[in-house]
């Protein structure tokens, strides 16, 4: 568990790296880069989105107490995602940590972007702060 953390804040720290370390860079879209986000069941949320090209982003999403979807147990999800305007929508694998179990195949969760608060509000209603 502690390696596989490790792994993850390396990811991140890669990721935020190659994107110049801050808000938007020298890219123009609004989803670039590193958000963090306190889920419904207090929980922490990690989302890296990279890419950008045409409106087509990687992005990889850490919950560490994943308790609907795991139990509890951390969670991962890791696909695509597609801007229109203010709303990003990813498509993505989720699986249950450690052993990366896939548990529900893929998934679909959308974003709003508030350009205002430059913040995230996902499906759940959740806000994600950049970091």
């Amino acid at each position: 568990m502690r390696i596989e953390r490790l792994l993850i804040c390396t990811v991140f720290a890669l990721g935020v790296s190659l994107l110049g370390g801050s808000a938007q860079a020298a890219n123009t879209s609004p989803f670039l880069g590193t958000w963090t986000s306190t889920d419904l069941d207090g929980s922490s949320q990690s989302l890296m989105i990279s890419g950008g090209g045409s409106d087509n982003y990687a992005m990889f999403l850490y919950d560490d107490a994943a308790t609907s979807a795991c139990g509890g147990a951390p969670a991962r999800a890791t696909g695509s995602g597609s801007g229109d305007g203010d709303d990003l929508l990813m498509q993505a694998t989720l699986s249950c940590l450690p052993g990366g179990n896939v548990i529900r195949g893929r998934i679909v969760l959308d974003f709003h972007y508030d350009a205002a608060t430059d913040s995230l509000t996902d499906f759940s209603g959740v806000v994600w702060q950049r970091t």
